[in-house]
């Protein structure tokens, strides 16, 4: 699985260079969608080295954190909240 745990950290690192992208070039719903899309692929990578399964189909960030047991502040579990709202709305 160590594989699939790099792709996923693959697609991560290239979708938060889209935000950056996107940041320099004032597309800033791009922004939050990639940012989203970055973290979601860095918990299913974590999930991965830490289960050795596939992770879940979900793009709700507070769950896949949960499923890769992270103990999370209650700022970053309103962060994950927000951005996973986020994507919900733009899909």
């Amino acid at each position: 699985m160590v594989r699939a745990e790099q792709q996923w950290e693959d697609q991560a690192r290239y979708d938060l260079e889209t935000a950056h992208a996107m940041l320099r070039s004032g597309r800033f719903l791009y922004v939050l969608f990639c940012s989203q899309q970055s973290i979601e692929k860095l918990l299913k990578a974590l999930i991965v080295k830490r289960t050795g399964e596939f992770p879940p189909r979900i793009h709700n960030l507070i769950r896949l954190a949960d499923v890769a047991k992270l103990d999370l502040d209650p700022h970053h579990q309103q962060l994950l909240g927000d951005l996973s709202n986020y994507y919900i709305q733009t899909r």
